[in-house]
């Protein structure tokens, strides 16, 4: 067997503990791509610029606008950039109870044993992956990419590791 074929038919295996760090740049990193995420920063910036158009209009035209215009424009607009953030949080609240993941990576997908689950992913359930600071992140490919798997870079036992992850990544599936 050429020496390349043995290469690709090694597992990479990972072991990490995800923080809420890790949930907060993987969603950050998802609203990025997805079409949710896309609809949030526009109407997010919608709303912002509707409340310096308000505030714009009422000093220098004297015009007067109703406290609720305000209040809606001030607090959802923030809020619609916030949403990866939050959503990250009740993530979290799910994820810290599931311990440390042992992940094994091969030909076929990956197997994630935690604390109280386990599981399998094939490549097919998430062919699509984004590449953060601290993690690899596989997406389903709906439109909202609702299905997600994280896989920590410290979890592998080196850089070299991190560089075999990444290339059976990109074999299997498409970067983002």
């Amino acid at each position: 067997m050429p020496a390349e074929a043995d290469v690709h038919g090694q597992a990479v295996d990972l072991r990490f503990r995800l923080t809420a760090q890790d949930c907060s740049q993987a969603l950050w990193a998802r609203a990025r791509i997805g079409r949710e995420g896309r609809r949030q920063r526009l109407l997010g910036g919608l709303l912002l610029g509707l409340l310096a158009v308000l505030c714009v209009l009422e000093a220098g035209l004297g015009l007067d606008f109703p406290l609720m215009m305000y209040v809606a424009a001030g607090v959802v607009g923030p809020l619609m950039f916030l949403a990866p953030w939050l959503t990250a949080r009740q993530l979290w609240g799910y994820v810290k109870r599931q311990g440390e993941s042992r992940v094994r990576v091969d030909e076929n997908g990956l197997t994630a044993a935690m604390d109280h689950s386990s599981g399998s992913v094939s490549w097919a359930a998430q062919p699509r992956y984004l590449e953060t600071r601290d993690l690899f992140v596989l997406l389903s490919d709906d439109r909202n990419a609702t299905g997600l798997t994280l896989l920590a870079k410290r979890g592998a036992a080196g850089p070299a590791e991190v560089d075999r992850l990444r290339e059976t990544l990109d074999r299997h599936l498409t970067r983002l």
